[in-house]
């Protein structure tokens, strides 16, 4: 297994000093402790996770006031931590607002994919709450995997105070997902967070993950629609959506030929990663085939 390399910079992001966190319990735990917390966690999602709090230098389980979320190895997805945290770095490159993460070994040596609440801040020795409601909070109905893109910028034209620049940042989001296979990017992983002075705006990006890495018979190249489609998607589906919220032609290509001119290094990313030979080989492919869509 590749060696984590842990910058300063993203340990003081996470934990406000350049520490490496203990975390004592083992992947087979995990499955306990949230079953201690079932019910009194508002964590959604399939995957097994744990709301954390830094105590010290360890991350323990807490059931509420939590600051990271931790989610550990699964039996029906192979290494989806490495996943998530390579995801997260390579849109980080490409300038997406990320959520701090990192990887972190257990007590038995497996590998968890730690992130940093957003909707969360110390205000002395107390942990406050920042608002926060995700897309499909706010447009309602059974279907997280209903709608389209398109939807989603009419629900910041509404709330969001600079708009525009939401706009892009969407658009962004759009085109990353689109390049690293994210089919699973669906309405709750999309969020407006009301920053302390009551400004809304799209939250930092979160779940980033390529879906079609650990699910190669995944049917659909996104979760929701762009310019009315899921599938065979093209430079033309895109311009047609940033047309759609008003973002400049010059604008849009050139934030898709930023995307293009990363390739090399995402591909060097995806080798020094912690993935296993077969999926960094596989996560190339998709990420060749993705990129060669939007030339």
């Amino acid at each position: 297994m590749a060696m984590i390399d842990y910058d300063p910079k993203i340990l003081r992001a996470m934990f406000g000093k350049p520490i490496i966190p203990t975390i004592p319990i083992s992947l087979s735990e995990i499955s306990i402790e949230a079953q201690k917390l079932a019910g009194k966690l508002s964590i959604s999602g399939v995957q097994p996770k744990l709301s954390v709090r830094l105590d010290g230098e360890n991350l323990v389980p807490v059931e509420r006031d939590g600051e990271y979320i931790l989610k550990p190895q699964t039996q029906d997805f192979g290494e989806l931590p490495q996943n998530e945290y390579l995801s997260m770095t390579m849109g980080r490159c490409f300038g997406l607002n990320t959520a701090p993460c990192i990887l972190l070994e257990l007590s038995d040596g497996s590998l968890a994919y730690v992130v940093r609440r957003f909707d969360r801040f110390k205000k002395g020795r107390r942990i406050e709450k920042l608002a926060c409601e995700d897309i499909h909070q706010i447009l309602g109905g059974p279907d997280k995997y209903a709608g389209s893109h398109e939807q989603i910028a009419q629900v910041i034209q509404k709330h969001c105070r600079f708009a525009p620049l939401e706009f892009q940042r969407l658009f962004e989001m759009t085109i990353f997902n689109f390049a690293i296979g994210n089919g699973d990017a669906h309405r709750k992983n999309f969020s407006l967070l009301t920053s302390a002075d009551g400004n809304v705006a799209l939250s930092p990006a979160y779940d980033l993950v390529s879906s079609r890495l650990v699910i190669p018979e995944e049917d659909e190249e996104l979760a929701l629609t762009v310019n009315g489609k899921r599938n065979r998607l093209d430079l033309g589906d895109f311009l047609a959506f940033a047309d759609y919220m008003g973002i400049a032609s010059d604008y849009a290509r050139g934030r898709i030929t930023a995307l293009l001119a990363l390739g090399e290094a995402f591909l060097k990313m995806i080798s020094d990663s912690t993935l296993t030979g077969p999926l960094r080989d596989r996560l190339k492919d998709i990420l060749a085939d993705r990129l060669d869509s939007l030339q």
